[in-house]
């Protein structure tokens, strides 16, 4: 429960939504669905949301410039847990493991420095991918998880500022 708390508290916050992933590659985009889902919805003021697929060095100054505190990034993670799992933390939590957890490791580690140069806070909040080859539609399990967290996030937003229902 600390890990939805946290989450929670971030959406409180001035804070920015950024879905990564490539919609040709399944499970890949679920970082995508979630914010597409998300920014078809009224949103408080506080809360950016952003798609910027698999490209994120290319929004990067972007997102430096925008008012926000912290920069929640939704990605697709391969990690050794099941699939469907959510991974949260600050990203340079997992600097370590990042190259084995971020399907997009280089450009998401270069542009979390670039962020926190800009005084951001930098989290990743990521799903467990199955299936990362060529193909659209994400894995059942993935979609389950994403859609828990989609609409937790919905929860979320609509009780602090009593819209995104």
């Amino acid at each position: 429960m600390e890990v939805l708390d946290k989450i929670e508290s971030l959406l409180k916050d001035n804070t920015c939504l950024v879905g990564m992933g490539n919609y040709l590659r399944s499970d890949d985009a679920v970082g995508l669905y979630i914010v597409d889902e998300l920014r078809d919805r009224e949103v408080p003021g506080n809360l950016s949301i952003l798609n910027v697929e698999d490209v994120i060095e290319s929004y990067v100054y972007k997102i430096a410039g925008l008012d926000c505190d912290n920069v929640v990034i939704l990605d697709a993670v391969k990690a050794d847990s099941t699939i469907g799992s959510i991974v949260f933390g600050r990203l340079n939590d997992f600097e370590e493991l990042l190259s084995d957890y971020s399907t997009h490791k280089l450009s998401l580690k270069i542009s979390g420095k670039i962020l926190e140069e800009h005084n951001k806070q930098i989290y990743l909040l990521g799903i467990v991918a199955d299936n990362l080859d060529y193909g659209t539609g994400i894995s059942d399990e993935v979609k389950k998880s994403a859609d828990l967290l989609k609409d937790f996030i919905i929860k979320s937003i609509a009780s602090n500022k009593g819209v995104c229902q």
